[in-house]
């Protein structure tokens, strides 16, 4: 009798406990997310508002603080403010800026923050300085990136075919790319920059760069940038950009200056796919866009309930988060209406992507079609 009742004990105490990994009784973690942005920016808004959304399912306590626009200073500034806070976070996701990491490593370190990096790649005199995640900063958890070096690849490849067969071009003859990036500051616009170069090295000739030009991201400094660059190559086949204002410039700017004429192809990327860039391929303004990255900020959350439950995503993935990215064309762009919706996330259930919630998910995976299969 006393060894029914001692066995009986122990289920109990490990049912508890197996509910208490994997179920409602995860534990609530406190996350500051702090954005290189505005809120009405088109790529870092509907980022945060997927985050929050996610937030809201895993029962994760979420801050977003936005900054100024490429002002490394400011946004140094309220990391640091939100740190010496009387009410800390138990985790800080912040963005890279180039010269700033080491900082914020600092920082978070001093005050007892685990830390996460998103968005971007380290530039070279950070990594030497900060290393990688747990060695040197043992508060450091896990970088997160998008793959942008792919992204600028994949975008290059469908420009570069997509122009081929605009101008009917024969196989001896070489497409001709025009190129806008991002901020020098930011390693997305360098590692997108670098797949271009990439897929230009390994055409053999079959496709060129006129030239890259280095923009402020904005819609602005992009339609400027694209006038001068249409003037000064009249017979590019193909326009590649590095965001959704870059790409909307460059069709603006193509349809003023020269609008009897048959236009290049146009290829952007457009992390949560706006309406804007969906149109434009179903329209024939652009001939594909890569995106699907703004998905970063709520795979991140999942990876960190997890971890505050005593999950560590480590055993299961390292210390990087690489996040793909998904072409839209012709072909799926119905498809991805469908899957994106109105991109009011909120109320949607997301608690399939945490191993705490979900005791049956043996590995993480965080592709696009993977995360709304509701």
């Amino acid at each position: 009798m006393r060894f029914l009742c001692a066995f009986f004990l122990y289920s109990l105490i490990a049912f508890a406990t197996m509910t208490a990994a994997f179920g409602a009784e995860c534990r609530t973690p406190k996350v500051l997310m702090s954005l290189p942005d505005r809120a009405d920016d088109p790529f870092w808004g509907p980022y945060a508002r997927f985050a929050e959304a996610v937030a809201e399912s895993l029962n994760v306590e979420l801050t977003v603080d936005y900054s100024i626009a490429n002002d490394r200073s400011n946004y140094r500034d309220r990391l640091q403010a939100a740190l010496s806070g009387r009410s800390k976070p138990d985790y800080v996701a912040v963005f890279p800026y180039f010269g700033a990491v080491e900082t914020l490593m600092e920082e978070s370190a001093a005050h007892g923050v685990s830390i996460i990096t998103l968005n971007s790649d380290l530039g070279a005199g950070d990594r030497k300085a900060v290393g990688y995640p747990r060695e040197r900063y043992k508060n450091w958890i896990l970088q997160s990136l998008a793959d942008d070096e792919n992204a600028g690849f994949k975008l290059a490849q469908v420009v570069a075919r997509a122009g081929r067969e605009r101008f009917k071009l024969a196989e001896r003859d070489t497409v001709s790319i025009t190129a806008l990036g991002g901020n020098q500051l930011a390693g997305a616009s360098l590692y997108r920059r670098d797949g271009l170069e990439r897929f230009v090295r390994m055409s053999g000739g079959a496709a060129a760069i006129n030239q890259f030009v280095f923009t402020d991201w904005s819609y602005e400094r992009g339609k400027e940038v694209a006038v001068g660059l249409i003037r000064r190559y009249p017979n590019t086949q193909g326009v590649w950009a590095a965001n959704l204002p870059l790409g909307l410039a460059v069709a603006d700017a193509l349809n003023a200056l020269a609008p009897n004429h048959r236009l290049p192809a146009i290829g952007m990327v457009s992390g949560p796919f706006d309406d804007r860039a969906l149109d434009g391929i179903d329209e024939g303004k652009f001939a594909a866009v890569v995106g699907g990255h703004f998905l970063e900020g709520g795979i991140v959350l999942a990876l960190l309930l997890d971890h505050f439950n005593g999950l560590d995503f480590v055993d299961d993935m390292g210390t990087a988060l690489r996040v793909p990215f998904k072409t839209a064309d012709r072909k799926n762009v119905a498809e991805l209406r469908a899957v994106m919706g109105d991109r009011n996330w909120l109320g949607m259930p997301f608690r399939h992507l945490s191993k705490c919630y979900n005791g049956g998910l043996d590995y993480y995976d965080f592709n696009l079609d993977t995360i709304f299969r509701h």
